[in-house]
């Protein structure tokens, strides 16, 4: 029977794989939350007239896919607006300037799974486990990447599960490409490591059609392999920069933004402007040092609720032995993901669907789970008893994270609320919408608080609505600005019941 099993390095590696397919394919479903109707409709219009433009008889296709409740209105109003020639004829498909009516989002996830979509729905399976394949070929290269670097099955199988119980699980079935995204920036990370920097360029070049802030992995991914091979060979910066910085190196950081401009070149072609989202979806004064903290912080939606191991490990580095040396390196992927975040900070909806830790903050933190990664590599040995203990506690946050919903507070958040409520003070879309239960219920002349108005222990309101100073101090009162800092749209946070000011008197 022995002589039958994969017993060399590289069939137990083809094993593991196969494994980890058969086991996302038979035991999860597609997940339609985040931007599904958006990736569906252009994987549907890919598959059946091969171009992103969504047509009625692509919506009908949609209509028989997805019956839920929540997708008949969506249709109905598309369907609608289409016919009428509405430039916006639902949220997120805007009508192209040339004619067409085209989702916001680039297209390339949903052309990757247009031809396992058009072979499922062929054969009567569900087809939107096309989706799921497509993260599946993405976690493939991640572990054949993982394995190219460590060179040790034992190795590798650790770090794929450290990934996935790393936020990996929470978005693996989701179809929309936050699980692509990290798997391939990990992956081309450590392909840029070892020295395969077209494949690297590649994958990031991909990934960054569907995530424009992977822009920047041109620029860093070089400059993070130069601080690697200094410390790793003890050279010299200027021997590390001969060692590093070639012919190939720059073609592919060139390949790696050409693929990364290729949305940008549809968008103004398609709409007349670099970024349809951009225009739309955006609003700059929102990067502000308070997002910056909310993405890695937010005990809602913060890059923690999924990464406090990886944080935790990256920290360390910082006192370990040669930390030193590895300094460098270090700070230049922690600038890595900084650059990835900041322009996430700038998105309206930031208290968007998400699976406990943030989209954005998903696929951001590869940067950091890099870090972890490269520096279990350079220890020779670790404890069995610390990497299972680790293991445990990712497995017990895919759990937590998935107690609550994007409309509710977390756990955390709550006893933070409850017994610290001046030492917690959340980006106020969070605040609003978690406490209201409701996405997009933020208005001005509404006042919210926690755990209500009448026994208040925190209170967002804004101090530029009358109505709001008005329903917290009566008609002509005010509440006294005292020293609580405001925030972008003039929202502002009182821990406590308000002080008012007495209303003028006439």
């Amino acid at each position: 029977m022995q002589r039958y099993l994969p017993v060399t390095p590289k069939g137990r590696i083809v094993l593991f794989i196969a494994v980890l397919w058969l086991a996302a394919l038979a035991l999860t479903r597609p997940n339609k939350g985040g931007d599904f109707q958006e990736y569906a409709l252009m994987a549907i219009a890919f598959s059946s007239h091969g171009s992103p433009d969504i047509r009625p008889q692509d919506i009908t296709i949609s209509e028989r896919l997805s019956p839920e409740v929540g997708f008949v209105e969506v249709h109905r109003r598309l369907r609608a607006g289409i016919a009428r020639g509405d430039k916006w004829p639902f949220p997120g498909f805007v009508a192209g300037q040339h004619g067409g009516h085209y989702a916001i989002h680039f297209f390339a996830y949903s052309a990757l799974a247009a031809l396992p979509f058009k072979l499922l729905d062929a054969i009567g399976a569900p087809p939107f486990k096309a989706f799921q394949i497509v993260n599946l070929a993405a976690l493939t290269i991640l572990v054949l990447a993982l394995y190219r670097f460590s060179a040790s099955v034992k190795r590798t199988v650790f770090a794929t599960l450290f990934f996935l119980f790393s936020g990996g699980l929470l978005y693996s079935n989701w179809c929309s490409p936050e699980f692509m995204t990290a798997s391939a920036l990990l992956a081309a990370m450590v392909y840029s490591i070892i020295n395969r920097p077209y494949l690297a360029a590649v994958l990031a070049g991909v990934a960054a059609m569907q995530n424009p802030p992977l822009l920047f992995f041109s620029m860093f991914a070089p400059l993070i392999r130069i601080a690697w091979v200094r410390a790793d060979e003890d050279l010299a910066w200027s021997a590390a920069l001969r060692r590093v910085v070639t012919r190939h190196t720059v073609l592919a950081s060139i390949l790696q933004a050409a693929l990364a401009a290729v949305p940008v070149a549809y968008s103004y072609t398609t709409w007349g402007v670099p970024s349809i989202i951009a225009a739309l979806a955006t609003y700059p004064p929102f990067i502000t040092p308070l997002r910056l903290v909310s993405f890695y912080f937010d005990l809602n939606q913060g890059m923690i609720v999924a990464f406090p191991v990886a944080m935790l490990l990256v920290v360390a580095q910082l006192f370990a032995r040669n930390a030193r040396r590895w300094l460098p390196h270090t700070l230049l992927a922690l600038l890595f993901s900084v650059a990835l975040a900041i322009p996430s900070l700038s998105t309206v909806n930031w208290n968007s669907g998400a699976a406990g830790v943030m989209r954005y903050a998903f696929w951001g933190a590869m940067p950091l789970m890099y870090l972890a990664l490269g520096w279990m590599h350079r220890v020779p040995r670790w404890p069995l008893a610390l990497l299972l203990a680790m293991l445990l506690v990712q497995a017990g946050l895919v759990k937590y994270a998935r107690s609550y919903r994007h409309e509710t507070m977390s756990p955390a958040a709550t006893f933070m609320l409850e017994r610290f409520p001046a030492l917690y003070e959340p980006e106020p879309e969070i605040f609003f919408e978690r406490l209201t239960q409701q996405d997009g219920s933020m208005r001005p002349d509404r006042v919210v608080a926690y755990p209500n108005l009448k026994h208040p222990k925190k209170i967002l309101f804004n101090h530029e609505s009358a109505a709001a100073h008005a329903l917290l101090c009566g008609p002509g009162g005010r509440v006294v600005p005292g020293d609580a800092r405001i925030h972008p749209l003039g929202w502002r946070y009182i821990d406590g019941p308000p002080v008012c000011a007495p209303a003028a008197t006439p």
